[in-house]
This record gives C-alpha cells, sequence and structure tokens, in this order.
C-alpha cells in the first residue's frame, strides 16, 4: 500500500524487525509458552481420554464379575430344579436345561440381593435332599415316609442362621459365598445323579441314615437288597428304570447339567485323520457337498412363522467384541479365555488386544461369510445372537470358521474347531474354483442340533491366526 510516496508495508516490516530484534527474547518466550500450552492441552486431554478408558474397562470387569455370580445363582436355581423333578413319580416335559445363563443385558440385582437368593436356593436344595433321602429310607427300611422323615431330622445336623452381610462387604466378598453355596449345590446333584444311576443299574443303595455326611450313600448296607437276580429294592411301586422313565431321564438332564462344559463326547462325530494327525474336532474334514440347484436361501434370525421361507439360513446378524490378544501356530487352537464366555454383558467394555477398549458392536453382514470388523492376527473374538423359532425342532448347524471356532446353544457347547491346521481346507475354499460363497457353504462340518420354542441363545469365540479371518453359521432342516 502507498500513502503518497510512502511505502507503508515497508515501513510496517522495518518496524516489526526493529522489534523483534529489541523484544527478541520476549518472542522467543511467548512461542515457548504457546508450544508448552498445546502440549498441555494434547497430554492433557490423552490423560483425561486414558482415565475415561480405564474406567470403562474396570466397570467392565465388574458387570463380567456380577454376570459370573449371577450365573451361578441360575446354576442353583437348574439344580433345585432338577433335584425336584428327579423325586417325581413321573417325567415331566418341563426341564431345567431349557434355561441358560447368558444374561445379554444389564444385571439389575445388586450382589448382596444375588447373595440372599443364593441363600435361599441353598435351603430349597438342603430340603429337597433331606426329603430325597428319606424316600430313599423308606423305600430301603420298608417304613412309612413320615416316619423316615423325623428319624432323618433327629440326626442332620444343626446349622446355624446365616448372618446378614455386612454392610460394608465388598462385592468379592459376596461373591465368594455364592460359589462355595453354588459348589454345595452341585455337589448335590452329582451325589444324586449316582444315586439314580444305581438304581436305574438295580444296585443296592445304602440306607442314608446309616451314611456319613453323604447326601444319599454309596454302599452296600447288608438288608437293603431283597434276594433275586435283579437287586431290587423295596419300594411302593416298580423303579422307573425303562428308557425315558423318570429315573432315567432324571440321570440323563442331570447329567447333561453337569456335563455341559466339558469337552463334546467322542461319539457325536468322526475324526477325520491324515498322515496321523487328527485335522478337526470334531468335524468332517470336506466341505459338505450341496443341492445348489434346490436351495431356497435367507439371511436372518427368525425360523418359521414370520420370518423369511428357506431350507438354507445363513445367520448375518450378531453382537460383535474382539479383537483380544490371541495365540497363534499351534496355540491357536487353545486360545486365551476373555470375560465373555463368562457372561455376556452387552452394556461391558474391556482391554482387547493391542490396549485398545473393545466393546460389544451389533454388526448385520451384508454379505457372506461373517468377517468380523476390526481384523487383527493372533487375535480372538466373541459373538452373541438370538434365534427366534415358531416351534420345537431339529437343525442342521453348518459351521466353518478361518482359523478356530467353538459354539454354544443355550449356553451348551455344540462344537469345537479344529486343534491343528487346515490346510486342506484352505486350499479347497481358496485356491481352487468354487461355488461356497455363493451357496453359503464355506463350512467344515456340521451337526445335528435340539432348537426350543421361542428364543434361542448362540454365542461363539473365534481365534484368528494369520492373514484371513471368517465365521460361517448356516441352518437347515
Amino acid at each position: 500500500m502507498k500513502f503518497g510516496f510512502v511505502d507503508v508495508s515497508q515501513l510496517l516490516r522495518r518496524h516489526m524487525a526493529a522489534l523483534s530484534k529489541r523484544h527478541r527474547f520476549i518472542l522467543v518466550s511467548l512461542s515457548v509458552h504457546a508450544a508448552l500450552i498445546s502440549l498441555c492441552y494434547y497430554f492433557g486431554s490423552y490423560r483425561i481420554e486414558l482415565a475415561r478408558q480405564q474406567d470403562l474397562v474396570r466397570a467392565g470387569a465388574e458387570l463380567s464379575r456380577q454376570s459370573s455370580t449371577e450365573k451361578r445363582v441360575l446354576d442353583m436355581k437348574q439344580i433345585a430344579d432338577l433335584l425336584e423333578q428327579s423325586g417325581r413319580d413321573h417325567a415331566s416335559s418341563d426341564t431345567a436345561g431349557d434355561q441358560t445363563s447368558f444374561s445379554a443385558t444389564s444385571l439389575p440385582k445388586t450382589p448382596a440381593e444375588l447373595l440372599e437368593q443364593a441363600r435361599q436356593l441353598s435351603k430349597s436344595i438342603a430340603e429337597v435332599e433331606q426329603r430325597l433321602k428319606a424316600d430313599e429310607l423308606a423305600r430301603i427300611e420298608g417304613i412309612p415316609k413320615d416316619q423316615a422323615r423325623k428319624q432323618l431330622d433327629a440326626t442332620a445336623p444343626k446349622q446355624a442362621p446365616a448372618s446378614a452381610p455386612a454392610a460394608d462387604a465388598k462385592p468379592e466378598q459376596l461373591a465368594k459365598e455364592i460359589e462355595q453355596l453354588a459348589a454345595r449345590a452341585r455337589a448335590a446333584l452329582v451325589q444324586r445323579q449316582q444315586d439314580l444311576r444305581r438304581r436305574v443299574d438295580g444296585v443296592a443303595v445304602q440306607s442314608p441314615e446309616s451314611t456319613s455326611g453323604d447326601a444319599y450313600g454309596g454302599g452296600r448296607h447288608p438288608d437293603a437288597v431283597r434276594k433275586g437276580t435283579g437287586g431290587e429294592l423295596p419300594s411302593d411301586g416298580p423303579l422307573s428304570t425303562t428308557p425315558g422313565g423318570n429315573d432315567s431321564l432324571a440321570v440323563e438332564r442331570i447329567g447333561k447339567f453337569i456335563n455341559r462344559d466339558l469337552a463334546l463326547p467322542r461319539h457325536v462325530s468322526g475324526w477325520y485323520r491324515r498322515s496321523g494327525e487328527r485335522i478337526f474336532n470334531p468335524g468332517g474334514g470336506e466341505i459338505p457337498m450341496v443341492d445348489a440347484g434346490a436351495l431356497h436361501k435367507a439371511v436372518g434370525r427368525m425360523l418359521g412363522r414370520g420370518g423369511e421361507f428357506a431350507d438354507r439360513v445363513y445367520v448375518n446378524s450378531w453382537y460383535l467384541i474382539g479383537p483380544f490378544e490371541g495365540k497363534h501356530g499351534r496355540g491357536l487352537f487353545a486360545n486365551y479365555r476373555y470375560p465373555p464366555e463368562d457372561g455376556v454383558v452387552l452394556d461391558a467394555a474391556y482391554a482387547g488386544k493391542d490396549s485398545r477398549v473393545v466393546k460389544w458392536r451389533y454388526f448385520n453382514a451384508d454379505s457372506y461369510p461373517l468377517v468380523p470388523p476390526d481384523f487383527a492376527e493372533d487375535a480372538v473374538y466373541y459373538g452373541y445372537t438370538e434365534l427366534m423359532l415358531d416351534r420345537e425342532q431339529d437343525l442342521t448347524m453348518w459351521i466353518g470358521a478361518d482359523d478356530d471356532a467353538q459354539v454354544w446353544l443355550n449356553d451348551e457347547q455344540v462344537w469345537v474347531g479344529g486343534n491343528i491346521n487346515k490346510m486342506s481346507l484352505w486350499r479347497a475354499l481358496y485356491d481352487t474354483q468354487n461355488t461356497y460363497a455363493r451357496d453359503f457353504n464355506m463350512t467344515e462340518g456340521k451337526r445335528r442340533v435340539r432348537f426350543k420354542k421361542g428364543r434361542n441363545k448362540l454365542f461363539f469365540k473365534l481365534a484368528n491366526g494369520p492373514l484371513r479371518m471368517y465365521f460361517s453359521l448356516v441352518l437347515t432342516k
């Protein structure tokens, strides 16, 4: 800009240069302070965000602990129901096994309320135990049940009433007592199963009155068995030992509950071997063939009335969480256990792989197969969903995964993935021309399972090693 014959912009530059020379240290100080303010703002925000994430992780851990505690209380409720059913004269179609421990919701009860519920259930279980012992004693000794109950009550140790939890009791202390009560209830159920199995097999049962602390006894009593080839016990009527009878049905139901967390029995599926190596655990080892021309395909989570008609349904809608830190190589198939396996709490957040915070997210896959977001190698992912069926029925689950998967249906494990590499499967999927993706058939094996009417809860664990990753679950009749 010029005003008259004077260049004003040049004068301003000269003036600023003179100021900078005269006040050089002031300008440097201002620059340094500005940089420090910026750094403080950045690191302050970072620390606030880090603290927020740590609070989320701590809250998630607490929710998981509470979910695990509630699971134990639900187990006690199922144990009480199973014990009650085992003493009925006729089989009941109402099974405790229809319940499930995956809550998938925030838990409304406090630890103190859960402890009170566990104590009440423990009292109910003890009452059922005493009644069943009286029934056994009456059967063995040939006396009325009322008399047997009086004899048992007279010799039963007196238990001091449980005191109310202290106001300052920590949740960990309350959870510990619940764990002890649940273990005691489980022991009672195991003892009941053993007693029923002996009855079904025609083996004598020791008089409950003469046992030393056992719920039902396990040895022979000299007067317990009538003379005869079958070893029958005195009773008010014939024992229900036929297949489907109440005793044998109770043994089956109790066994299913007790063994639900164990590895799948070998007889459910054959092993596939190559050069002496066990490839799948269990599984077919080769992709099952389908008649692509006859397929009626659909995606979703509803089968029957209210759902789309199809004979092959790809389950594509899940709540997903991950990645968590995972193993690789041969350790891949014995991967770490994380809180979602103790209970699904959709509001929880956890410390995931590489110190990131992971949360449950709803994911509706628009293509086949399901590829969880946030891909990572040597990682673990979990998925949860609910299936709605208009009636109880058997369906075939077609399952495939890159690399390893485990699947639970209504809290019962129905699939365990491979235990070494699956190179033959990868070659069939990735290195040959095929229509597996088009046919919803990137499957390593299948299993026939029973679904109940209404809501069914599905949960999977996916372990990924190197490179690609997917999970596939398809249902057929």
